[in-house]
């Protein structure tokens, strides 16, 4: 029984720190709050099954990560159904912009990301949050995927362009060589 206090006091330092990120990195690969529970519920299920093998603490975080998003791949295959979401005219024709305030402004331009994220490509949208959320260099968010990290820069750069036209924004004249914000 001594064998499991130290485990579990680790396990719940992990749900303290790290809880809120994954959640918020679940509900952007996922679109809505239920599933993004579900995940996470999962993602420190499986955390705690398999703590024994964590053995290094600054590695906690990308492990967790990573088992996150094999949930997600997870969810993904087995459900094989499209989300269907409505799209931003609708959304935008339920809150027109000029009439909310400013909480509920912030609100509604959440709702539209959302809305955004959920028609990128899984892999694209995978690829933009691992370095904009999860804060991932290029380099990481290559490796953990094993892709080239020209591959990760093209996704970023897809990504960039089709939430523009998404959320109505106009595209920059010239493309710029790296994804703003991004750290190779």
């Amino acid at each position: 029984m001594a064998e499991a206090d130290p485990h579990r006091a680790k396990y719940e330092q992990w749900v303290r720190i790290y809880a809120p990120a994954l959640y918020r990195y679940a509900y952007r690969l996922a679109g809505k709050r239920h599933i993004a529970e579900d995940l996470l519920q999962e993602t420190f299920v499986e955390a705690w099954r398999s703590i024994e093998r964590q053995t290094h603490a600054q590695g906690a975080r990308g492990w967790l990560f990573q088992i996150l998003r094999r949930r997600y791949s997870h969810f993904l295959r087995d459900t094989r159904s499209q989300r269907q979401t409505r799209s931003l005219d609708q959304r935008q024709d339920d809150h027109p912009p000029a009439a909310l305030p400013l909480p509920l402004q912030r609100l509604a331009d959440q709702d539209a990301m959302q809305a955004a994220l959920a028609l990128l490509n899984p892999s694209i949208r995978q690829t933009l949050l691992m370095v904009f959320v999860e804060g991932l260099t290029c380099r990481e968010t290559a490796a953990t995927l094993q892709i080239p990290i020209g591959t990760v820069l093209s996704r970023l750069d897809s990504a960039r362009r089709s939430l523009r036209q998404a959320l109505g924004e106009a595209a920059p004249s010239s493309p710029a060589s790296k994804p703003k914000g991004a750290r190779i």
